[in-house]
C-alpha cells in the first residue's frame, strides 16, 4: 500500500482541524442577553429581535429537503427563530434509542444514530442561516397519554422508550415507572418527572438512580452535540406542571455539563400556567384547578425570581390571554424584571391562535404576536398549526412586517410606552418609544389616538401589516391626533426630524 506524502498528511490535518473548530462557540459570539440592554438578545456581538414560526414543534425530525425549504422560506421573510422540542411522538419520527426489531424492545444503552443525525443536520442548517434555536429538552407530552398523540392505536407514553414495557433495561419494579399510565399531564404527574426529587439540595449529580441514570445519559448525548453550536437556547420542559425541584435539578445539571466543556449557555423553564402574574392582573384567565391540579406550583415566579439558575424567561402560555389583558400580563412580567434589577430577555416561543381550533382565531393569534413585541418581548414565534399560525402565509407576512417596522428605529433601546397614548379605547393601539425621539405604534384594527410627545416636526411612515407595504412618508406637527388610513391592521413609525 502506498504511503501518503507527509505534506498531504499535514494538509489533511490542518483542513480537518479547521473544520472541527469552525463551530466552536466564541464566548462573545454566542446567543446571550444584549450587553447594552439585556431585555433583548445579541448574537455575534449584534442585538437581535427573534421572530419566527414553523410547521412543527420538533422540526429537527423533518427530512433534510423539507427542512431546508422551510428554513429558507422563514429567513426569506425575515425570520430568525425556531422552537425545537426533542420529541419523537409523531408518526414517522425517530426515537433517540436503538430499537431491536427481533425483540421489539428499545435498548437504552445504545443510540439510534438516525435521531441524532437529524439533530446534527438541523443545528448545522440553522447555524448556517443564523436562526436562533430554542431547544426544549423534555417534550412533556411524550410522557403522557393525551388522546391527541395516538400512533398505531397507542398513546404517547405507551410508545415511549422510557416506558418499562418498551425497553430491555428495567422493569416496573426496578424503575418505579408504570407500563400503563393514564394522565393528560394535568391531573397526574408521571413518576418519570419525580426522579430528581429524593436528592438533597444542593443536588448530588453523582447519584444515578435507575431511570435518572438513563435520563442523564440522554441529556449528556444531547449536550455533546448542541454545545458545539453557539446559537442554541435551552428550556428544560414544554409547559411543565412538574415539581419545580425537577426543573432546578436539570437547570443546574446542564450548566454544570456546559461548564465542564468550557461553554456558557442560557437556560430557562416553561411553566404551564396561563397567568404568569399569579393573579396580579385580575382579568387574566386561569386553568380550572379541578382539572389542572398542579397549576399553582407551575408558576413563572419560579424563573422570574431565580436569575441565578434561569437567565431568561419564557411565558408562552400567557398567549392564551386575549386583547388588552394579554398585553397586561406580558407587560407585568417585563416590569417585574425591570424591578428585579437583573434584566433578562422575556421569550414567547408559542403564540396560540388560528381558525382551526378554539384557542383564538387567525386574527387573535396575529394580534398576540404583535402585542408581545409592544410589551417588550425579546422573542415571538407562531405556534404550529392547528394551534397557531405556524409557517402559513399570514404568519410569514406578520414576521416580515414586524421585521420591517422594528428595523425602522432603534428597537433595542426602546421600551413599552402606552402612557404616551390618550383618547384611546381598549386594545386600540400600542406604543414603543426610545429616548432618541423614535416611536412605534401598532393598531390591531385601525383607530385614532392622541400621541403625547415633545412638540416638534415628525416623519410618519404607515406600514400595512397584512401586505408588508410602506405608505409614502408624511411630515406632521406633534403632539396631536393620529388616525390610521382605514380599519385594516396598521403599524406606524414616528421619527423626529
Amino acid at each position: 500500500m502506498k504511503k501518503m506524502p507527509l505534506l498531504l498528511i499535514l494538509l489533511c490535518f490542518i483542513i480537518s482541524g479547521s473544520q472541527a473548530s469552525e463551530r466552536i462557540p466564541d464566548a462573545s459570539d454566542r446567543i446571550q442577553p444584549f450587553h447594552a440592554n439585556p431585555m433583548y438578545w445579541q448574537y455575534k456581538g449584534n442585538p437581535v429581535l427573534l421572530l419566527g414560526g414553523s410547521s412543527n414543534d420538533n422540526i429537527f425530525q423533518h427530512s433534510p429537503v423539507c427542512l431546508d425549504q422551510e428554513l429558507d422560506r422563514l429567513t426569506g421573510y425575515g425570520g430568525n427563530y425556531l422552537r425545537n422540542t426533542m420529541s419523537g411522538r409523531d408518526e414517522g419520527d425517530q426515537y433517540p434509542f436503538y430499537f431491536d426489531t427481533l425483540t421489539q424492545l428499545f435498548d437504552l444503552d445504545r443510540w439510534n444514530d438516525k435521531y441524532w443525525d437529524r439533530l446534527k443536520y438541523f443545528l448545522e442548517a440553522t447555524y448556517k442561516r443564523e436562526i436562533i434555536v430554542q431547544i426544549e429538552i423534555w417534550a412533556s407530552y411524550d410522557f403522557y397519554t393525551r388522546a391527541a398523540y395516538v400512533v398505531d392505536g397507542k398513546l404517547a407514553w405507551e410508545r415511549n422508550p422510557f416506558n418499562p414495557v418498551n425497553n430491555k433495561n428495567y422493569s416496573e419494579s426496578e424503575s418505579g415507572l408504570y407500563n400503563l399510565f393514564r394522565s393528560n399531564g394535568y391531573q397526574l404527574i408521571n413518576p418519570f418527572f419525580n426522579t430528581t426529587l429524593p436528592l438533597a439540595y444542593p443536588f448530588d449529580f453523582e447519584i444515578d438512580l435507575v431511570v435518572l441514570g438513563y435520563q442523564k445519559k440522554f441529556v449528556d448525548k444531547l449536550l455533546s452535540i448542541s454545545l458545539d453550536f453557539d446559537h442554541v437556547l435551552y428550556v428544560i420542559d414544554n409547559e411543565t406542571n412538574a415539581d419545580p425541584k425537577w426543573s432546578l435539578y436539570w437547570a443546574q445539571y446542564i450548566r454544570l455539563r456546559a461548564g465542564e466543556a468550557d461553554r456558557k449557555i442560557e437556560v430557562t423553564e416553561m411553566y404551564d400556567t396561563f397567568d404568569p402574574t399569579d393573579g396580579a392582573v385580575k382579568e387574566a384567565v386561569v386553568q380550572n384547578p379541578a382539572t389542572h391540579f398542579f397549576t399553582r406550583r407551575a408558576s413563572v415566579s419560579n424563573t422570574l425570581y431565580d436569575p441565578e439558575n434561569y437567565s431568561y424567561l419564557d411565558i408562552s402560555n400567557h398567549n392564551f390571554q386575549v386583547g388588552e389583558t394579554h398585553y397586561k400580563t406580558g407587560l407585568y412580567i417585563w416590569n417585574e424584571v425591570q424591578k428585579s434589577g437583573i434584566l433578562r430577555p422575556v421569550n414567547n416561543t408559542k403564540i396560540y391562535g388560528a381558525d382551526d381550533i378554539g384557542w383564538g382565531s387567525h386574527q387573535v393569534g396575529a394580534e398576540r404576536f404583535c402585542r408581545n413585541i409592544f410589551a417588550g418581548a425579546a422573542s415571538v414565534r407562531f405556534h404550529r398549526p392547528p394551534y397557531g399560525l405556524g409557517d402559513r402565509d399570514i404568519a410569514m407576512s406578520y414576521i416580515r412586517s414586524m421585521r420591517m417596522l422594528t428595523e425602522s428605529v432603534d428597537i433595542f433601546s426602546s421600551y413599552p410606552a402606552n402612557g404616551l397614548l390618550s383618547e384611546r379605547s381598549e386594545n386600540e393601539a400600542y406604543c414603543l418609544a426610545n429616548d432618541q425621539g423614535e416611536y412605534l405604534l401598532y393598531f390591531p384594527a385601525g383607530g385614532s389616538i392622541r400621541l403625547n410627545i415633545r412638540q416638534g416636526r415628525y416623519q410618519l411612515r404607515w406600514l400595512n401589516v397584512r401586505t408588508s407595504e410602506w405608505e409614502e412618508p408624511a411630515t406632521v406637527e406633534l403632539p396631536g391626533i393620529i388616525e390610521t388610513p382605514d380599519n385594516e391592521v396598521w403599524a406606524l413609525s414616528v421619527t423626529a426630524e
